[in-house]
């Protein structure tokens, strides 16, 4: 199991090194690991911009003021996050998504969810099955709002998920300045050797299992508190295909002292349960 607790704010939490907190809000930490936290943020990307990426949303929780995590449309009525975003059992018209619009506070169109689902094996203290679903009151549609494909199954630990295929990140966790910037970000890097991600979370203490997949992170360039939740896709335009969803991280945001973490949607376990819940 992975011993590691989830910050919301990166959605993929930025942890100290004996807690996580929560994206966009740190007044409310979860339940801490010493070694690994929540997403919080890209460090050191790239300005991005809607149009690039019509598939990403804003996850708003109303209960705490608004921003928490990223999201994604997979279908006009669906949308896919991290469980350690909606593990708090907020009722579901108080969580809410922007969509179609760079600027995480205005613009685009907000939906409101009518319910939500967490992976029924997502363990809130290892992260394992870091997955969520969330079907809007609205179908989703407009300018820039489009939904992303998802993969396949997969019975092996690589089929599009493979070392050193390039996977690209966007969302508004922290940045390197410790801020949430107001517009959208994006990183690409590679994924990790599988094996290799496990010797070096092991180190750690910390046991990555098959439900996760690493990216690379030795070049101070990283996701991290409030990027928690949000989408990794592989290829371009029409072609992009979600292949994750950010989980957690390092302590440190972008220390290159490990890879980061990301729930692999084509996990068997997951993918088939996104498609029993969702239909998709």
């Amino acid at each position: 199991m992975k011993s590691i607790f989830v910050i919301l704010v990166l959605s993929l939490f930025a942890l100290s090194e004996a807690r996580y907190f929560k994206i966009g809000y740190d007044q409310q930490p979860l339940p801490s690991n010493p070694n690994k936290a929540y997403a919080s943020r890209i460090v050191n990307g790239e300005p991005a911009d809607i149009a690039e990426f019509p598939h990403m949303l804003v996850l708003l929780d109303l209960t705490v003021g608004g921003f928490i995590c990223g999201a994604s449309i997979i279908s006009r009525t669906w949308t896919l996050s991290a469980a350690h975003c909606l593990e708090f059992n907020v009722p579901a018209n108080l969580i809410n998504f922007r969509a179609g619009s760079t600027n995480r506070l205005s613009g685009g169109t907000v939906y409101i969810a009518a319910s939500y689902h967490l992976h029924p094996q997502y363990n809130t203290r290892t992260l394992e099955f870091d997955v969520a679903v969330a079907r809007t009151t609205e179908h989703m549609d407009g300018i820039n709002i489009t939904p992303v494909a998802l993969p396949p199954i997969c019975n092996t630990i690589c089929c599009t998920v493979c070392e050193n295929v390039a996977v690209t990140t966007s969302g508004w966790g922290r940045n390197e300045a410790g801020i949430f910037p107001a517009n959208l970000m994006q990183l690409t890097k590679p994924i990790h050797e599988f094996n290799d991600c496990v010797r070096i979370w092991a180190t750690f203490r910390i046991v990555i299992t098959e439900d996760s997949f690493c990216k690379s992170a030795f070049d101070s360039r990283d996701t991290c508190n409030g990027d928690s939740g949000s989408p990794l896709v592989i290829g371009e335009g029409a072609n992009r295909v979600q292949v994750g969803v950010v989980s957690f991280g390092a302590p440190v945001c972008g220390d290159n002292s490990r890879p980061s973490g990301n729930a692999r949607i084509e996990h068997p376990a997951i993918r088939s349960w996104i498609t029993n819940i969702s239909g998709i």
